[in-house]
């Protein structure tokens, strides 16, 4: 195998972390000699021992004089597991081959700085792209201390997340509710609106993909009027977001493990959306799905705060006049553009049984 083919064998094997590696980011490391693999292995939890920790444990002295290719820059501290780099020498590895570097500025380039001075021949960028874009919510938590922001929604061809009565079951397939589990194993919290709450009841956990702990569940709440019998709160760690200060009497309604976060008043009177950001990034909340109403979907869209929408179109019309809209947002905002809409791209397309994904992203 190629050195290229190499690097794309360890992200695939990145990849198998998606449900289970967040906060932390995703890595795959492949060891071979002269173009053959000896070991694999890749970063499956947060906590667990990292890919190329897992690669050398099941090369063992094979490892000696081959060589490594990992998606991200080797971690050069202690953490929750040991260096990698301090790994790597004591293995006698000969060469490593680096995909993309750590994004976060305090460590960048040092891994491959401190194995460079070890000995070990290193190169860099070898799928550079391809590597970065594995792991969009750390890059951009690394960067700016605040959650990647995916965004989805299950409409009708017309735009319709339900009719006049608030029907909604089922939009979309078995196919697209299982790809939506999956957005919430890969994400550190799932928000949503108080509306839906009320409308639907629903559990917003992860069914049907093994997680090692199951995400945030934060509710955007006005005037915290969610019944304390909520389903929501059968998860064990959920925040109530609110404007303002909370009702006493309303907060000691609510179940003892559940959070109030006080956010500042938007002009709508409503939760203050890059307030609750910073507040969920600063406990190391790094990538949030929203799973919102139109309301909700159409403030995070018009306050420019989505860097991932997946829009899941399902092959029916609901028509009606009073049938609710996939974003809604106050008509000031758009009397106040002067191009029509917000401009969009889609990077990506499939289906899912009957649906169309549409992986989008704005400009």
């Amino acid at each position: 195998m190629t050195d290229k083919e190499l690097m794309q064998r360890a992200m695939e094997l990145a990849r198998r972390g998606s449900c289970g590696a967040h906060p932390n980011p995703i890595v795959g490391a492949v060891l071979a000699r002269r173009g053959r693999i000896i070991a694999e292995g890749w970063h499956a939890r947060c906590g667990g021992p990292h890919a190329e920790a897992v690669a050398l444990k099941k090369a063992g002295a094979r490892a000696r004089g081959a060589d490594l290719y990992v998606t991200l820059e080797p971690c050069s501290t202690h953490g929750k597991t040991p260096p990698c780099t301090e790994a790597i020498i004591a293995a006698g590895v000969a060469r490593v081959f680096i995909g993309a570097s750590d994004p976060n500025p305090r460590h960048s380039r040092r891994g491959g700085a401190i194995l460079r001075a070890a000995g070990i021949k290193v190169e860099t960028g070898l799928l550079r792209r391809e590597c970065g874009e594995l792991n969009p919510a750390f890059d951009k938590y690394m960067r700016t201390r605040l959650p990647y922001v995916t965004l989805k929604t299950a409409q009708s061809l017309d735009g319709r997340l339900a009719d006049a009565a608030g029907r909604s079951r089922w939009i979309s397939s078995p196919q697209s509710r299982r790809f939506a589990h999956r957005l919430r194993a890969e994400a550190d919290a799932v928000v949503a609106g108080v509306g839906t709450v009320l409308a639907d009841d629903p559990l917003l956990n992860v069914r049907g993909f093994k997680v090692s702990r199951q995400p945030w569940v934060v509710i955007l709440d006005s005037r915290l009027r969610i019944s304390p019998k909520a389903r929501v709160f059968q998860n064990d760690r959920v925040i109530i977001a609110v404007a303002g200060k909370a009702p006493a009497a309303a907060v000691k309604r609510l179940p003892r493990h559940a959070e109030v976060l006080q956010l500042p008043r938007d002009r709508d009177g409503r939760p203050s959306l890059p307030a609750l950001l910073k507040a969920l990034g600063s406990v190391g909340i790094s990538h949030i799905l929203v799973e919102g109403g139109g309301k909700v979907a159409g403030s995070f869209i018009s306050q420019g705060l989505v860097d991932r929408y997946c829009c899941i179109i399902a092959p029916m019309v609901i028509g009606g006049t009073a049938s609710r809209s996939s974003a809604v947002w106050p008509d000031r905002i758009n009397a106040a553009r002067k191009v029509l809409g917000v401009q969009a791209e889609i990077k990506d397309s499939f289906r899912l049984g009957p649906d169309l994904m549409l992986d989008v992203r704005f400009k």
